[in-house]
């Protein structure tokens, strides 16, 4: 532990951090862009034998090829995009069969998967729910109304993900998939392969909207840091974390909220009760080999509370830390201890 401007920074380090971890010889390059409504990133490290009179053409190469995958990630699972295959299989009547493209098939099985390891606290089947509070692709008047009435009429609606034979899924009566969840998560993993792929790249980090996945070191031999701040504010972090071969993905009720009635409603929707989560945990920060993971686990902590979620984690010894709504001590998970 260490200070930066007067406050205490506690050091997260994965302890499968390979003992005498040489350094990635090379030169780094950077790369900044918008993408889902919001940024992401590519810090590259290229190969010290390789040319440098090349970098640039090395780096657009490369930027490129992340673009035409994230484009194909939009037109597959955005429900923003009209024609998405996503919003395809959405407007498809109960019981017809939609036979989904490659990456999609791929995260559907595993945010199905999720929702299974979960015990429903992940749900990919909200879409309506969240279209009602106002977090989906259409604009909503009056949000909390509107989300607090569809509460009312589907509560009880039972969680359950439609059947997925190879490529081909069902649609179910009353489910509207929704990726955002996981599908943001995946984007990085893909495009870190992507990266890692290149013959001349040494080493890499990307991220996306805040999620993150290193590879490799720095040029210093020093690891890919990311703060954390779990309670929204990055000006005050309270983790620094070494993504050597690791994901981190955070969400909490400070990304988007509706607050009516001295009441915070958040994002995060309870597909039990289908309004926003009110646990007694504000946030959570997830770390997994697969961002995909630490996408969707980060959203079902939150929904769990406190209780479950330690059980839960401890259970599949997941590493993660867990904020507080009373603003006591964050919570850590057995696995996390390591880290630190």
């Amino acid at each position: 532990m260490f200070l930066i401007q007067d406050k205490a920074l506690s050091l997260l380090i994965p302890p499968d951090v390979p003992d005498g971890l040489q350094p990635q010889a090379g030169r780094e390059l950077h790369h900044q862009g918008e993408v889902f409504g919001t940024t992401w990133s590519l810090t590259l490290v290229r190969r010290e034998q390789t040319d440098a009179r090349n970098d640039e053409a090395y780096l657009a190469q490369l930027v490129n090829a992340c673009r035409q995958t994230l484009a194909l990630i939009d037109r597959q699972m955005s429900l923003w995009q009209k024609s998405s295959t996503i919003n395809q299989y959405n407007a498809f009547g109960a019981g017809e069969r939609l036979a989904l493209p490659e990456p999609m098939t791929l995260v559907v099985a595993k945010a199905f998967a999720a929702f299974e390891q979960t015990a429903g606290a992940f749900y990919p089947g909200l879409y309506r729910a969240v279209e009602a509070w106002g977090f989906g692709a259409e604009t909503v008047r009056d949000p909390v109304s509107s989300g607090l009435e569809y509460a009312r009429d589907h509560r009880r609606e039972r969680l359950e993900c439609p059947a997925l034979r190879g490529h081909e899924l069902e649609k179910h009566a009353g489910f509207a998939l929704d990726l955002n969840g996981i599908a943001k998560g995946y984007a990085v993993d893909l495009l870190c392969d992507v990266a890692r792929a290149h013959p001349h790249t040494a080493s890499c980090l990307v991220e996306i909207g805040g999620e993150l996945k290193g590879y490799g070191t720095r040029s210093d031999a020093m690891p890919f840091w990311t703060d954390v701040a779990l309670r929204g504010d990055m000006a005050k972090p309270t983790y620094r974390v070494a993504l050597y071969g690791w994901a981190c993905a955070t969400s909490g009720e400070a990304e988007r909220c509706h607050r009516a009635d001295d009441q915070t409603h958040s994002h995060i929707l309870d597909p039990r009760t289908k309004v926003g989560a009110c646990t007694d945990l504000i946030a959570a920060s997830v770390f997994h080999k697969e961002c995909a993971m630490a996408d969707a686990l980060a959203t079902a902590l939150v929904v769990m509370g406190s209780e479950e979620a330690l059980r839960f984690v401890e259970e599949h010894a997941i590493a993660c830390v867990l904020a507080r709504r009373d603003g006591g001590d964050d919570l850590l998970s057995p696995a996390l201890k390591a880290w630190l």
